[in-house]
């Protein structure tokens, strides 16, 4: 992946909130979505979704941890703490070209979604809350598989389409499990 493609999938994620305001209204949004998918999955909680290899109570839980990861990141790049180096690695993709999970977010074999909702009110709320301190404008970067630099407004707006882009695979999902019942 060149800077070029990075530097264009940067600036794909401006649709997801210009200022920190926007950016933490979108992250609601999203969040408040995917939880309403998550409640409709609960009858499907542990069924492989069609053409997808987690369940529903597996992409719940990679969600909630790239959401707890990008709070974490968040904290450190509105910090003073030092950023020290880390490797550059791109995302690694499947023969289909989907991307994986990078290590540190895969699931685990599936938790109830009772056992995984306090974390995802918690994760959502640190993000919006990261999102309305950060500058619209910074200096400080840390590396993301995918994108490449981010700023901590960034982070926060990938994860802003990381929430819907699952939220958009499980409803598909869901309608084929359900269109097939």
């Amino acid at each position: 992946m060149t800077q070029t493609d990075y530097a264009e999938r940067v600036r794909s994620l401006r649709a997801f909130g210009a200022t920190p305001p926007a950016v933490a209204e979108r992250l609601e949004r999203e969040l408040s979505a995917y939880e309403q998918v998550a409640e409709r999955a609960l009858a499907h909680w542990h069924t492989r979704l069609p053409q997808r290899d987690w369940t529903p109570a597996q992409e719940s839980e990679h969600v909630i941890l790239v959401n707890e990861g990008t709070v974490k990141v968040a904290a450190l790049l509105l910090s003073d703490k030092p950023l020290r180096p880390v490797p550059q690695e791109p995302v690694v993709t499947d023969a289909q070209g989907r991307r994986q999970a990078p290590p540190g977010t895969v699931p685990t074999s599936g938790q109830p979604w009772e056992a995984l909702a306090e974390r995802f009110q918690a994760s959502g709320a640190a993000l919006r809350s990261a999102a309305l301190r950060a500058p619209e404008e910074a200096e400080r970067r840390f590396w993301h598989p995918a994108m490449g630099e981010l700023t901590a407004l960034d982070w926060l707006r990938m994860a802003a389409y990381h929430v819907r882009h699952h939220r958009k695979l499980l409803e598909t999902g869901l309608d084929r499990l359900e269109g097939s019942a």
